[in-house]
């Protein structure tokens, strides 16, 4: 595993942490409702993985220590930055939640990005999550029942959202061979010639 960032790592985090700071102030307008007092906490639930989405796209795409982290938090930074609705709120979720997906990614010492460690790189970034939840949002004066459920349904969220999703979107962009010269390009030319050999 090569753990030095090269400039191009950093550009590309850069402008992707921006673009994910723009989804997650829109993402913060448009599902606003679902967090609503009508609304069971699930509800809301199923739809936390976008905020840390961007965290786990450029993990999977430059795969440096560090990556998910660093652009989870930029990203919020961003959002805060745009007028997101959870003010300052933002960039703790940011941090707590890109540092879940980041564990993810720690548990195969960042040497694993296939589907498996995507999905549970987004499951633990909903750990985060569900930390904020309880206990900056109040999430502990709801029922045991509605507890279980919104963690059950953000860890889901997330291994969708924040795990297939970016693997989906850095399959799609490297196909395109705009990611050649990433380590996702590099590696994948290296697994096509080990078959080949």
């Amino acid at each position: 595993m090569n753990r030095t960032w090269k400039l191009r790592d950093i550009v590309l985090m850069a402008i992707l942490a921006v673009v994910g700071g723009g989804i997650f102030y829109g993402w913060d307008l448009v599902t606003a409702p679902l967090f609503g007092p009508a609304m069971g906490p699930a509800v809301g639930a199923m739809v936390n993985g976008i905020w840390w989405f961007s965290g786990s796209l450029v993990a999977y795409i430059i795969r440096r220590p560090g990556a998910a982290l660093v652009t989870n938090f930029i990203s919020a930074f961003f959002e805060f930055a745009f007028g997101s609705p959870y003010g300052a709120g933002a960039m703790i979720s940011g941090l707590i939640q890109g540092a879940g997906a980041e564990a993810g990614f720690a548990v195969t010492g960042w040497r694993r990005y296939g589907l498996g460690s995507m999905l549970l790189s987004g499951a633990i970034g909903g750990v985060g999550n569900v930390i904020q939840w309880l206990t900056q949002y109040q999430g502990y004066t709801y029922t045991l029942g509605n507890i279980i459920g919104y963690i059950v349904v953000t860890l889901v969220s997330g291994m969708v959202l924040a795990g297939l999703l970016p693997k989906l979107i850095g399959d799609a962009l490297r196909r395109t061979g705009a990611l050649r010269n990433f380590e996702i390009g590099r590696q994948h030319r290296s697994g096509r010639k080990a078959a080949a050999q």
